[in-house]
């Protein structure tokens, strides 16, 4: 990680999250909102305010932090994007003061990269927030008999199952005379 916590190098796996306030009336927050897909194209005003270049909207987040309630965004930060928990526990008096409309970019929101985040009014700096770890891909299992599409039968004596259903047949047979017999 960079020493400018607003700088993002080339994509390397590792999940990272730029945390901002924006400064906003709201009845304008709407306009802030990243444009969804099905919705008619419009102009994103915080492209512009970040000056990061485009971003995926899909990666970005903008809501009122009061909505997740008492220490919602260190929890919404640590638990549901997997940040790391000491950078998120150092800023936590921070991010329990916080009011008002945040912008949460994450990593995959970045088209251009290399480049640097230019903020500008109404969106403020607050935080930066990185994953403790790198995800890796799992290394596949080795193919083992229950993989490869065939099971051989145990060892030992075959069960007929013609046996057992004639047998079963006999017996229902005889229930139905046994029943007959007593009507």
């Amino acid at each position: 990680m960079s020493d400018d916590p607003l700088e993002f190098g080339p994509d390397t796996g590792l999940r990272e999250i730029w945390l901002f306030t924006l400064f906003v009336p709201s009845a304008e927050i709407a306009d802030w909102e990243p444009p969804r897909i099905g919705q008619p194209p419009r102009d994103w005003p915080l492209e512009a305010a970040l000056g990061a270049g485009p971003l995926d909207p899909a990666h970005v987040q903008v809501f009122e932090a009061a909505d997740l309630g008492p220490g919602g965004l260190r929890r919404y930060l640590a638990d549901a994007h997997g940040m790391d928990e000491a950078e998120v526990e150092a800023d936590a008096d921070r991010l329990d003061a916080l009011r008002g409309t945040v912008a949460v970019v994450l990593s995959g929101a970045l088209r251009e990269r290399p480049g640097r985040f230019a903020p500008s009014r109404p969106a403020n700096f607050f935080g930066r927030y990185s994953a403790p770890r790198r995800l890796s891909p799992v290394t596949p299992a080795m193919p083992s008999a229950s993989t490869t599409g065939h099971i051989t039968p145990p060892p030992g004596p075959a069960l007929d199952y013609r046996r057992a259903l004639l047998l079963a047949l006999a017996g229902l047979l005889a229930l139905v005379f046994v029943i007959l017999a007593f009507v």
